[in-house]
């Protein structure tokens, strides 16, 4: 398996929402008309797990970041885990946020000051656990979006809703490389990108796939990634294994692309999205450690033109797919899905 070392570690440290929100402060920014009378800032550190461990003496900081200038506060918490921050000038063109570090691993949350001093913050820990039963997939989509005639590779997107309802934070790697967030890709799998709003993870190569690293607070945590990988001849198959197991899982290409076929979960449906035919295979329940393997076929077979053509191609649709691909999988998808069960319904 080869992955693009550029695109190894594309994840981005901040919620892509906090982002977006700094690049519309920065370019609305005007200079200040008036001084501003100084902010208060406040809040509350609370455990959400069963025990609760001692919230005192916790180290909060205020963060205050601008287009080119970072600038940061301390505050130390009460015997009640309250926190404050007095005399903060607001600046529209900083994104404010406040966050804490409790047993290694940062919470935070945005903090708007556009409108005066905002509502006491609470900023919501857990105690930390190392066993992976506390994580499941709640479902995973895989869609074989391309498949290229003149490179002999198709463009496969997946999201994995991860899901942790335990009230404790999954800390991973503490047994090995196993204890990680393991994903799978097919064998010479390249250009692989990966997006994901868990804070700070990062991801590393591990045999047959990648690793997230990253703490998993409680909730629905999302993780995308894209990559491509090779076929030979008109059909291939691809083994897909589920670790965590899912929930649900769903399968899906356009019909024009290839065809689908899986003896381990059932023949694929057809289900148009925006007027378009696709081949759809759903299926619930799969359990931890599972395999399943997916045939494709029905492959473009390359000529020797599209090979000499192949190898001045560039590599501007590695930059292009994943935005597209992604938008196309967490708008359209859903509304197809949901629409095609309605059918199914009215037929029974």
């Amino acid at each position: 398996m080869i992955i693009d070392s550029r695109q190894r570690h594309a994840i981005p440290t901040l919620p892509l929402m906090l982002a977006v929100a700094c690049l519309l402060a920065i370019a609305a920014h005007q200079p200040a008309l008036a001084q501003q009378s100084p902010l208060s800032v406040s809040g509350q550190v609370v455990n959400g797990s069963p025990e609760s461990g001692n919230l005192v003496g916790l180290a909060v900081t205020l963060h205050m970041q601008g287009e080119t200038l970072y600038e940061s506060e301390l505050a130390i918490t009460d015997n009640d885990g309250r926190f404050v921050f007095d005399g903060i000038v607001y600046d529209p063109a900083f994104v404010y946020g406040v966050s804490v570090r409790y047993q290694d691993v940062i919470y935070g949350t945005e903090v708007s000051l556009e409108n005066g001093a905002p509502p006491p913050v609470t900023i919501e820990v857990y105690e930390a656990v190392y066993e992976q039963d506390v994580i499941r997939v709640g479902s995973a989509s895989l869609l074989f979006a391309d498949a290229d005639r003149v490179t002999q590779t198709v463009s496969a997107l997946e999201i994995i809703k991860v899901i942790n309802d335990s009230g404790y934070t999954f800390v991973p790697g503490s047994g090995g490389p196993m204890s990680l967030l393991r994903f799978g890709l097919p064998p010479g799998a390249e250009g692989l990108q990966v997006d994901t709003r868990l804070i700070g993870a990062d991801v590393v190569q591990v045999d047959r796939g990648f690793a997230v690293i990253g703490n998993v607070p409680p909730g629905e945590h999302d993780i995308l990634f894209t990559y491509v990988f090779p076929y030979d001849g008109t059909e291939t198959t691809i083994e897909k294994s589920f670790p965590f197991g899912a929930d649900n899982l769903r399968l899906l290409s356009p019909n024009e692309v290839l065809t689908l076929a899986s003896e381990d979960i059932g023949t694929p449906e057809s289900v148009d999205i925006g007027e378009r035919p696709y081949q759809l295979i759903e299926t619930s329940d799969i359990e931890r450690g599972r395999r399943i393997n997916v045939q494709l076929s029905g492959l473009p077979r390359s000529t020797l033109a599209d090979r000499v053509q192949g190898a001045v191609i560039t590599a501007r649709y590695e930059y292009v797919a994943p935005a597209l691909l992604a938008v196309f999988l967490a708008v359209l998808i859903p509304f197809a899905i949901i629409r095609h069960r309605s059918r199914r319904a009215d037929a029974v």
